[in-house]
Protein backbone atom coordinates (compact mmCIF):
# COMPACT_ATOMS: atom_id res chain seq x y z
CA UNK A 1 0.00 0.00 0.00
CA UNK A 2 1.21 3.70 -0.60
CA UNK A 3 1.74 5.81 2.02
CA UNK A 4 1.06 10.03 1.23
CA UNK A 5 4.53 10.56 3.20
CA UNK A 6 6.55 8.43 -0.02
CA UNK A 7 5.90 11.18 -2.38
CA UNK A 8 6.34 14.12 -0.60
CA UNK A 9 9.43 14.05 -2.85
CA UNK A 10 6.78 14.73 -6.01
CA UNK A 11 5.36 17.60 -5.06
CA UNK A 12 8.45 19.64 -3.79
CA UNK A 13 9.28 23.33 -4.79
CA UNK A 14 9.24 24.07 -8.22
CA UNK A 15 9.02 27.30 -9.48
CA UNK A 16 9.18 29.50 -12.80
CA UNK A 17 12.49 31.03 -13.41
CA UNK A 18 11.71 33.62 -15.90
CA UNK A 19 10.11 36.97 -15.13
CA UNK A 20 11.26 39.67 -12.98
CA UNK A 21 12.51 38.68 -9.47
CA UNK A 22 9.70 39.96 -7.20
CA UNK A 23 6.71 37.25 -7.38
CA UNK A 24 3.43 36.58 -5.93
CA UNK A 25 3.58 33.88 -3.79
CA UNK A 26 0.58 31.24 -3.43
CA UNK A 27 0.02 32.18 0.47
CA UNK A 28 -0.07 35.86 -1.14
CA UNK A 29 -2.54 35.15 -3.61
CA UNK A 30 -4.61 33.03 -1.31
CA UNK A 31 -5.14 35.38 1.24
CA UNK A 32 -5.88 37.75 -1.19
CA UNK A 33 -8.61 36.62 -2.44
CA UNK A 34 -10.23 35.56 0.92
CA UNK A 35 -9.91 38.96 2.08
CA UNK A 36 -11.39 40.35 -1.50
CA UNK A 37 -14.00 37.92 -2.92
CA UNK A 38 -16.90 39.41 -2.87
CA UNK A 39 -19.14 36.35 -2.06
CA UNK A 40 -17.07 35.38 0.86
CA UNK A 41 -17.65 39.20 2.01
CA UNK A 42 -21.07 38.43 1.75
CA UNK A 43 -21.12 34.91 3.64
CA UNK A 44 -19.33 37.30 6.09
CA UNK A 45 -21.95 39.63 6.21
CA UNK A 46 -24.95 37.10 6.70
CA UNK A 47 -22.61 35.74 9.90
CA UNK A 48 -22.25 39.39 11.05
CA UNK A 49 -26.06 39.88 11.00
CA UNK A 50 -26.85 36.51 12.73
CA UNK A 51 -24.77 37.62 15.55
CA UNK A 52 -26.87 40.79 16.08
CA UNK A 53 -30.24 39.69 15.36
CA UNK A 54 -29.47 36.62 17.90
CA UNK A 55 -27.88 39.89 20.36
CA UNK A 56 -31.62 41.33 19.69
CA UNK A 57 -33.42 38.78 22.14
CA UNK A 58 -31.63 40.59 25.17
CA UNK A 59 -34.55 42.18 25.47
CA UNK A 60 -37.00 39.36 26.34
CA UNK A 61 -34.72 39.08 29.70
CA UNK A 62 -35.38 42.92 30.57
CA UNK A 63 -38.15 44.76 31.65
CA UNK A 64 -40.03 46.24 29.24
CA UNK A 65 -41.41 49.59 30.00
CA UNK A 66 -44.14 51.62 28.49
CA UNK A 67 -45.01 55.07 28.36
CA UNK A 68 -48.36 56.65 27.65
CA UNK A 69 -50.32 59.39 27.48
CA UNK A 70 -53.62 60.87 25.90
CA UNK A 71 -55.74 64.33 25.96
CA UNK A 72 -58.77 64.79 24.13
CA UNK A 73 -62.73 65.90 25.04
CA UNK A 74 -64.88 63.57 27.08
CA UNK A 75 -68.00 63.25 27.36
CA UNK A 76 -69.66 60.48 29.87
CA UNK A 77 -73.30 59.53 30.75
CA UNK A 78 -73.54 57.51 33.81
CA UNK A 79 -76.06 58.83 36.76
CA UNK A 80 -75.13 56.51 38.77
CA UNK A 81 -71.30 57.11 39.35
CA UNK A 82 -70.73 60.50 38.69
CA UNK A 83 -72.26 64.06 40.43
CA UNK A 84 -75.06 66.33 38.84
CA UNK A 85 -72.73 68.90 37.76
CA UNK A 86 -70.51 66.04 36.31
CA UNK A 87 -72.70 63.97 34.85
CA UNK A 88 -73.22 64.39 30.81
CA UNK A 89 -70.92 67.43 30.62
CA UNK A 90 -67.96 67.62 27.99
CA UNK A 91 -64.48 67.66 29.42
CA UNK A 92 -61.13 68.11 28.42
CA UNK A 93 -59.57 64.67 30.29
CA UNK A 94 -55.83 64.20 29.54
CA UNK A 95 -53.75 61.26 31.30
CA UNK A 96 -49.91 60.44 31.58
CA UNK A 97 -49.31 57.07 32.79
CA UNK A 98 -46.22 54.59 32.55
CA UNK A 99 -46.16 50.66 33.05
CA UNK A 100 -43.37 47.90 33.47
CA UNK A 101 -43.16 44.27 33.04
CA UNK A 102 -40.46 41.71 33.87
CA UNK A 103 -41.09 37.88 32.55
CA UNK A 104 -40.59 35.10 35.77
CA UNK A 105 -41.42 32.54 33.46
CA UNK A 106 -42.49 31.32 30.23
CA UNK A 107 -42.19 27.68 30.13
CA UNK A 108 -38.57 28.23 29.33
CA UNK A 109 -39.52 30.07 25.59
CA UNK A 110 -37.09 32.97 25.96
CA UNK A 111 -34.18 30.22 26.76
CA UNK A 112 -34.71 28.09 24.32
CA UNK A 113 -35.46 30.87 21.36
CA UNK A 114 -31.81 32.01 22.37
CA UNK A 115 -30.61 28.45 22.02
CA UNK A 116 -31.91 28.56 18.32
CA UNK A 117 -30.83 31.78 17.73
CA UNK A 118 -27.42 30.79 18.94
CA UNK A 119 -27.28 27.31 16.81
CA UNK A 120 -28.47 29.67 13.60
CA UNK A 121 -25.42 32.06 14.51
CA UNK A 122 -22.77 29.11 14.98
CA UNK A 123 -24.07 27.64 11.70
CA UNK A 124 -24.00 30.62 9.78
CA UNK A 125 -19.98 31.50 10.87
CA UNK A 126 -19.40 27.67 10.01
CA UNK A 127 -20.60 28.46 6.66
CA UNK A 128 -18.66 31.28 6.07
CA UNK A 129 -15.55 29.09 7.18
CA UNK A 130 -16.85 26.32 4.99
CA UNK A 131 -16.88 28.75 2.23
CA UNK A 132 -13.57 30.39 3.12
CA UNK A 133 -12.05 26.43 2.48
CA UNK A 134 -13.87 26.17 -1.04
CA UNK A 135 -12.35 29.89 -1.75
CA UNK A 136 -9.12 28.92 -0.71
CA UNK A 137 -9.04 25.76 -2.84
CA UNK A 138 -9.97 27.35 -5.71
CA UNK A 139 -7.58 30.28 -5.15
CA UNK A 140 -5.32 27.17 -5.05
CA UNK A 141 -6.16 25.73 -7.95
CA UNK A 142 -6.08 28.62 -10.49
CA UNK A 143 -2.41 29.58 -8.86
CA UNK A 144 -1.29 26.24 -9.55
CA UNK A 145 -3.14 26.05 -12.79
CA UNK A 146 -1.42 28.94 -14.01
CA UNK A 147 1.70 28.04 -13.17
CA UNK A 148 1.39 24.98 -14.91
CA UNK A 149 -0.11 26.77 -18.46
CA UNK A 150 3.24 28.37 -17.99
CA UNK A 151 5.44 25.66 -18.44
CA UNK A 152 3.21 23.93 -20.76
CA UNK A 153 4.13 27.59 -22.56
CA UNK A 154 7.88 26.53 -21.93
CA UNK A 155 7.77 23.23 -23.20
CA UNK A 156 5.76 24.04 -26.64
CA UNK A 157 7.86 26.75 -27.24
CA UNK A 158 10.97 24.18 -26.58
CA UNK A 159 9.12 22.15 -28.98
CA UNK A 160 8.71 24.61 -31.75
CA UNK A 161 12.26 25.41 -31.49
CA UNK A 162 13.44 22.05 -31.76
CA UNK A 163 11.75 21.14 -34.63
CA UNK A 164 12.48 24.55 -36.73
CA UNK A 165 15.79 23.59 -35.81
CA UNK A 166 15.49 20.20 -37.12
CA UNK A 167 13.83 21.86 -40.11
CA UNK A 168 16.59 23.65 -40.84
CA UNK A 169 18.96 20.26 -40.93
CA UNK A 170 16.51 18.94 -43.31
CA UNK A 171 16.13 21.70 -45.79
CA UNK A 172 20.12 21.58 -45.97
CA UNK A 173 20.21 17.98 -46.83
CA UNK A 174 17.83 18.49 -49.62
CA UNK A 175 19.73 21.01 -50.75
CA UNK A 176 22.45 19.38 -50.71
CA UNK A 177 20.45 16.14 -52.34
CA UNK A 178 20.88 13.53 -49.36
CA UNK A 179 17.20 13.71 -48.49
CA UNK A 180 13.86 14.15 -51.05
CA UNK A 181 11.49 16.75 -50.87
CA UNK A 182 8.97 15.05 -49.41
CA UNK A 183 11.36 14.91 -46.00
CA UNK A 184 11.02 18.90 -46.10
CA UNK A 185 7.81 18.63 -46.34
CA UNK A 186 7.18 16.58 -43.58
CA UNK A 187 9.57 18.68 -41.78
CA UNK A 188 7.32 22.05 -42.57
CA UNK A 189 3.84 19.83 -41.49
CA UNK A 190 5.50 18.96 -38.27
CA UNK A 191 6.86 22.83 -37.72
CA UNK A 192 3.13 23.69 -38.01
CA UNK A 193 1.50 21.50 -35.95
CA UNK A 194 3.86 22.82 -33.04
CA UNK A 195 3.36 25.93 -33.88
CA UNK A 196 -0.33 25.24 -33.62
CA UNK A 197 -0.01 23.47 -30.62
CA UNK A 198 1.59 26.53 -28.92
CA UNK A 199 -1.06 28.89 -30.15
CA UNK A 200 -3.44 26.73 -28.15
CA UNK A 201 -1.23 26.60 -24.96
CA UNK A 202 -1.24 30.30 -24.67
CA UNK A 203 -4.95 30.59 -25.16
CA UNK A 204 -5.23 28.32 -22.65
CA UNK A 205 -2.79 29.98 -20.52
CA UNK A 206 -4.47 33.33 -21.23
CA UNK A 207 -8.07 31.91 -20.50
CA UNK A 208 -6.04 30.91 -16.67
CA UNK A 209 -4.67 33.85 -16.73
CA UNK A 210 -8.45 35.69 -16.57
CA UNK A 211 -9.74 33.44 -13.91
CA UNK A 212 -6.93 33.72 -12.06
CA UNK A 213 -7.42 37.57 -11.73
CA UNK A 214 -11.25 36.85 -10.53
CA UNK A 215 -10.52 34.57 -7.95
CA UNK A 216 -7.39 36.23 -6.70
CA UNK A 217 -8.64 39.49 -7.48
CA UNK A 218 -6.16 41.45 -9.69
CA UNK A 219 -3.51 39.75 -12.49
CA UNK A 220 -0.43 37.83 -11.74
CA UNK A 221 2.43 39.35 -10.40
CA UNK A 222 5.62 37.70 -11.69
CA UNK A 223 6.48 34.82 -11.71
CA UNK A 224 4.95 31.53 -9.43
CA UNK A 225 6.64 28.85 -6.91
CA UNK A 226 4.20 26.06 -6.05
CA UNK A 227 5.70 24.45 -2.27
CA UNK A 228 4.52 21.18 -1.88
CA UNK A 229 1.22 21.01 1.23
CA UNK A 230 2.71 19.53 4.41
CA UNK A 231 1.53 18.09 6.83
CA UNK A 232 -0.16 15.48 4.80
CA UNK A 233 -2.18 12.24 6.33
CA UNK A 234 -0.40 8.98 6.34
CA UNK A 235 -3.94 6.97 5.18
CA UNK A 236 -6.94 7.10 3.77
CA UNK A 237 -8.36 6.39 7.08
CA UNK A 238 -6.42 9.31 9.17
CA UNK A 239 -8.09 11.85 6.40
CA UNK A 240 -11.21 10.81 7.03
CA UNK A 241 -11.15 10.64 10.50
CA UNK A 242 -9.59 14.09 10.58
CA UNK A 243 -12.11 15.33 8.01
CA UNK A 244 -14.80 14.45 9.46
CA UNK A 245 -14.03 15.73 12.65
CA UNK A 246 -13.09 18.97 11.49
CA UNK A 247 -15.80 19.65 8.69
CA UNK A 248 -17.41 22.96 9.16
CA UNK A 249 -19.56 21.81 6.90
CA UNK A 250 -20.48 19.01 8.54
CA UNK A 251 -20.44 21.37 11.62
CA UNK A 252 -23.00 23.73 10.30
CA UNK A 253 -25.30 20.55 9.29
CA UNK A 254 -25.26 20.01 13.01
CA UNK A 255 -26.16 23.37 14.70
CA UNK A 256 -29.13 22.86 11.75
CA UNK A 257 -29.93 19.79 13.46
CA UNK A 258 -30.07 21.41 16.80
CA UNK A 259 -31.80 24.34 15.78
CA UNK A 260 -35.06 22.57 14.45
CA UNK A 261 -34.76 20.38 17.91
CA UNK A 262 -34.97 24.18 20.04
CA UNK A 263 -37.82 25.59 18.02
CA UNK A 264 -39.79 22.31 18.97
CA UNK A 265 -39.55 23.22 22.46
CA UNK A 266 -40.64 26.73 22.19
CA UNK A 267 -43.52 25.48 20.90
CA UNK A 268 -43.92 23.02 23.49
CA UNK A 269 -43.48 26.32 25.46
CA UNK A 270 -46.17 27.96 23.92
CA UNK A 271 -48.82 25.10 25.68
CA UNK A 272 -47.43 26.82 29.43
CA UNK A 273 -48.51 29.81 31.51
CA UNK A 274 -46.63 32.83 31.48
CA UNK A 275 -45.88 34.53 34.66
CA UNK A 276 -45.01 38.21 34.86
CA UNK A 277 -44.38 40.67 37.57
CA UNK A 278 -46.03 44.10 36.84
CA UNK A 279 -45.77 48.00 37.94
CA UNK A 280 -47.62 50.77 36.93
CA UNK A 281 -48.60 54.27 37.67
CA UNK A 282 -50.77 57.16 36.15
CA UNK A 283 -52.06 60.75 36.63
CA UNK A 284 -54.41 62.54 35.20
CA UNK A 285 -57.28 65.38 35.19
CA UNK A 286 -61.28 65.02 34.38
CA UNK A 287 -60.61 61.52 33.83
CA UNK A 288 -63.95 59.19 33.70
CA UNK A 289 -66.26 62.20 33.04
CA UNK A 290 -65.10 62.93 37.12
CA UNK A 291 -63.65 66.73 37.51
CA UNK A 292 -60.52 66.95 39.21
CA UNK A 293 -57.02 65.21 39.83
CA UNK A 294 -56.65 61.36 40.14
CA UNK A 295 -53.75 59.45 40.59
CA UNK A 296 -53.50 55.42 40.12
CA UNK A 297 -50.79 52.90 40.87
CA UNK A 298 -50.54 48.85 40.78
CA UNK A 299 -48.10 46.48 41.56
CA UNK A 300 -48.00 42.33 41.49
CA UNK A 301 -48.16 39.32 39.56
CA UNK A 302 -50.03 38.59 36.29
CA UNK A 303 -50.86 35.17 34.65
CA UNK A 304 -51.05 34.14 30.87
CA UNK A 305 -51.85 31.03 30.28
CA UNK A 306 -53.43 29.85 26.81
CA UNK A 307 -55.28 26.40 27.06
CA UNK A 308 -56.12 25.68 23.88
CA UNK A 309 -55.16 27.08 20.59
CA UNK A 310 -55.53 25.44 16.76
CA UNK A 311 -53.08 24.24 14.88
CA UNK A 312 -50.52 23.67 17.76
CA UNK A 313 -50.41 19.46 16.01
CA UNK A 314 -49.62 20.70 12.47
CA UNK A 315 -46.74 22.82 13.94
CA UNK A 316 -45.33 20.28 16.06
CA UNK A 317 -45.35 17.73 13.46
CA UNK A 318 -44.26 20.37 11.00
CA UNK A 319 -41.07 21.06 13.34
CA UNK A 320 -40.67 17.34 13.97
CA UNK A 321 -40.25 17.06 9.51
CA UNK A 322 -37.63 20.36 9.79
CA UNK A 323 -35.88 18.58 12.37
CA UNK A 324 -35.92 15.20 10.15
CA UNK A 325 -34.74 17.23 7.10
CA UNK A 326 -31.99 18.36 9.19
CA UNK A 327 -30.66 15.12 10.28
CA UNK A 328 -30.50 13.64 6.84
CA UNK A 329 -28.76 16.29 5.54
CA UNK A 330 -26.20 16.30 7.99
CA UNK A 331 -25.91 12.25 6.65
CA UNK A 332 -25.44 13.46 3.24
CA UNK A 333 -22.69 15.69 4.42
CA UNK A 334 -21.19 12.99 5.95
CA UNK A 335 -20.78 10.78 3.05
CA UNK A 336 -20.04 13.80 0.18
CA UNK A 337 -17.31 14.21 2.66
CA UNK A 338 -16.02 10.29 2.88
CA UNK A 339 -16.52 10.52 -0.53
CA UNK A 340 -14.23 13.47 -1.36
CA UNK A 341 -11.90 12.41 0.94
CA UNK A 342 -11.40 8.95 -0.72
CA UNK A 343 -11.19 10.88 -4.19
CA UNK A 344 -8.63 12.90 -3.05
CA UNK A 345 -6.81 10.31 -1.51
CA UNK A 346 -6.89 8.05 -4.43
CA UNK A 347 -6.20 11.06 -6.57
CA UNK A 348 -2.88 11.86 -4.96
CA UNK A 349 -2.02 8.00 -4.88
CA UNK A 350 -2.72 8.04 -8.77
CA UNK A 351 -0.95 11.80 -9.41
CA UNK A 352 2.32 10.71 -7.69
CA UNK A 353 2.69 7.27 -9.23
CA UNK A 354 2.22 9.18 -12.93
CA UNK A 355 4.57 11.74 -11.99
CA UNK A 356 7.18 8.96 -11.39
CA UNK A 357 6.01 7.13 -14.70
CA UNK A 358 6.51 10.19 -16.39
CA UNK A 359 9.72 11.29 -15.04
CA UNK A 360 11.36 7.91 -16.30
CA UNK A 361 9.62 7.67 -19.35
CA UNK A 362 10.88 11.27 -20.44
CA UNK A 363 14.45 10.36 -19.35
CA UNK A 364 13.71 7.25 -21.69
CA UNK A 365 12.69 9.38 -24.43
CA UNK A 366 15.44 12.20 -24.32
CA UNK A 367 17.91 9.19 -25.01
CA UNK A 368 15.95 7.84 -27.63
CA UNK A 369 15.92 11.15 -29.50
CA UNK A 370 19.46 11.12 -29.08
CA UNK A 371 19.99 8.32 -30.40
CA UNK A 372 17.57 8.80 -33.17
CA UNK A 373 19.13 12.10 -34.02
CA UNK A 374 22.55 10.35 -34.14
CA UNK A 375 21.57 7.89 -36.59
CA UNK A 376 19.35 9.83 -38.78
CA UNK A 377 22.77 12.11 -38.87
CA UNK A 378 24.17 9.08 -40.19
CA UNK A 379 21.70 8.19 -42.45
CA UNK A 380 20.46 4.70 -40.94
CA UNK A 381 17.34 6.33 -39.22
CA UNK A 382 14.06 7.50 -41.46
CA UNK A 383 13.21 11.57 -40.74
CA UNK A 384 9.86 10.22 -39.56
CA UNK A 385 10.94 8.17 -36.90
CA UNK A 386 12.85 11.36 -35.61
CA UNK A 387 9.95 13.50 -36.09
CA UNK A 388 8.20 10.88 -33.88
CA UNK A 389 10.00 10.44 -31.21
CA UNK A 390 10.49 14.10 -31.21
CA UNK A 391 6.60 14.69 -30.67
CA UNK A 392 6.40 11.94 -28.24
CA UNK A 393 9.26 13.84 -26.18
CA UNK A 394 6.40 17.12 -25.92
CA UNK A 395 3.54 14.87 -25.00
CA UNK A 396 5.62 13.22 -22.67
CA UNK A 397 6.52 16.36 -21.54
CA UNK A 398 3.30 18.04 -21.24
CA UNK A 399 1.91 14.76 -19.12
CA UNK A 400 4.87 15.27 -16.95
CA UNK A 401 3.81 18.90 -16.11
CA UNK A 402 0.17 17.97 -15.91
CA UNK A 403 0.56 15.23 -13.15
CA UNK A 404 3.07 17.62 -11.59
CA UNK A 405 0.68 20.26 -10.93
CA UNK A 406 -2.64 17.48 -10.22
CA UNK A 407 -0.10 15.88 -7.38
CA UNK A 408 0.02 19.76 -5.97
CA UNK A 409 -3.14 20.64 -6.35
CA UNK A 410 -4.01 16.65 -4.33
CA UNK A 411 -2.23 17.76 -1.36
CA UNK A 412 -4.00 20.86 -0.70
CA UNK A 413 -7.13 19.74 -1.52
CA UNK A 414 -6.41 16.62 1.08
CA UNK A 415 -6.25 19.88 3.77
CA UNK A 416 -9.43 21.46 2.04
CA UNK A 417 -10.76 18.02 3.44
CA UNK A 418 -10.11 18.14 6.57
CA UNK A 419 -10.89 22.14 6.84
CA UNK A 420 -7.36 23.15 7.54
CA UNK A 421 -6.64 25.38 4.25
CA UNK A 422 -6.94 28.56 5.10
CA UNK A 423 -5.48 28.14 8.52
CA UNK A 424 -2.45 26.59 6.69
CA UNK A 425 -2.18 29.47 4.90
CA UNK A 426 -2.45 32.14 8.36
CA UNK A 427 -5.96 33.60 7.11
CA UNK A 428 -8.74 32.97 9.60
CA UNK A 429 -12.02 34.95 7.64
CA UNK A 430 -13.99 34.95 10.82
CA UNK A 431 -12.36 37.82 12.71
CA UNK A 432 -12.07 38.21 16.50
CA UNK A 433 -16.08 38.22 17.14
CA UNK A 434 -17.34 35.42 15.02
CA UNK A 435 -16.47 32.55 16.87
CA UNK A 436 -19.00 29.70 16.44
CA UNK A 437 -19.44 28.95 20.22
CA UNK A 438 -22.29 30.51 21.06
CA UNK A 439 -24.90 27.72 21.18
CA UNK A 440 -22.62 26.15 24.12
CA UNK A 441 -22.39 29.36 25.90
CA UNK A 442 -25.67 29.94 25.89
CA UNK A 443 -26.62 26.29 27.12
CA UNK A 444 -24.22 27.43 29.91
CA UNK A 445 -26.26 30.64 30.42
CA UNK A 446 -28.70 32.40 28.30
CA UNK A 447 -27.53 35.64 28.85
CA UNK A 448 -24.02 34.79 28.83
CA UNK A 449 -24.52 35.40 24.99
CA UNK A 450 -25.05 38.99 25.32
CA UNK A 451 -21.80 40.19 25.89
CA UNK A 452 -20.50 39.48 22.62
CA UNK A 453 -18.98 42.08 20.86
CA UNK A 454 -18.58 43.19 17.10
CA UNK A 455 -15.99 45.66 16.37
CA UNK A 456 -17.76 48.73 13.88
CA UNK A 457 -16.46 47.81 10.23
CA UNK A 458 -13.03 49.96 9.75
Amino acid sequence: MFSAKSFLWAGALWAVATGPVASESLREAVRNALATYPDLASARAEATASVYEMLELERDFLPTVRLYGDAGAERVDDPSSLSVSDNDNTKFRRQLGVEAEFVLFDGYRRANAVYANAARADGSILRLLDASETLALNATEVYIDVYRHLLLQASASRNLEAHRVLGQRVSDLVEGGRLPVSDQLQAMDRIRAAEIALVEVRQAGRDAEARYERIVGHKRNGPLAVPSASPLPRSLAALIDTAQRNSFRIQAATTEVNRTAYQKRIGMADQKPRVSFNYGMSIGEDIGGASGSQKDAYIGLRMDWIISQGGRVARERALIERNSKALSERHMAIRELREMAERTWNSYLSNAETVRITTSQLDTIDQLVDQYDSEFEAGTRTLIDLLDAERSRFSAEFAQISAQASLAFSGYRMLAAQSRLAAHFGVDPRGEALVADLEQRALVKPTAVFNTQIPPLR
